[in-house]
């Protein structure tokens, strides 16, 4: 995903703030530091160990080292609080400090749906 409107030390700053979260324990990283794509920032959010907070599930079940869609969702809180102006462009969306945030799809099938909410164990 790309963040806009901000800087790497931001992004680090949300990092920071999200890892005091319960849930996190300081499970969260950057999957590879944020790298400059023009006037934006790529980035990717994982987990440290998949067995604790924050790691998203496949649709079998299987751990990832993904981070889940409440860890997404927490971290750009956390951005939005430090830069209310900062955005972030998502591969279907963009979410700002008003809107965007914190919307579920399924990312399953017709079938076997399986929400971004329910990929995880957050709400267990």
């Amino acid at each position: 995903m790309l963040a806009g409107n901000c800087e790497t030390i931001n992004l680090e700053t949300a990092l920071r703030e999200v890892n005091k979260l319960k849930p996190y324990n300081g499970n969260i990283i950057f999957n590879r530091h944020p790298e400059p794509v023009g006037k934006r920032f790529r980035f990717t959010l994982r987990v440290k160990d998949s067995r604790n907070g924050g790691a998203r599930r496949g649709f079998d079940g299987k751990r990832m080292v993904s981070a889940c869609w409440h860890v997404h969702g927490h971290f750009f809180e956390c951005l939005f609080k430090v830069v209310p102006d900062a955005f972030i462009i998502t591969g279907k969306h963009s979410i700002t400090a008003i809107l965007g945030n914190w919307v579920d799809q399924n990312i399953g099938s017709m079938i076997k749906p399986l929400y971004h909410s329910e990929a995880c164990e957050c709400n267990n």
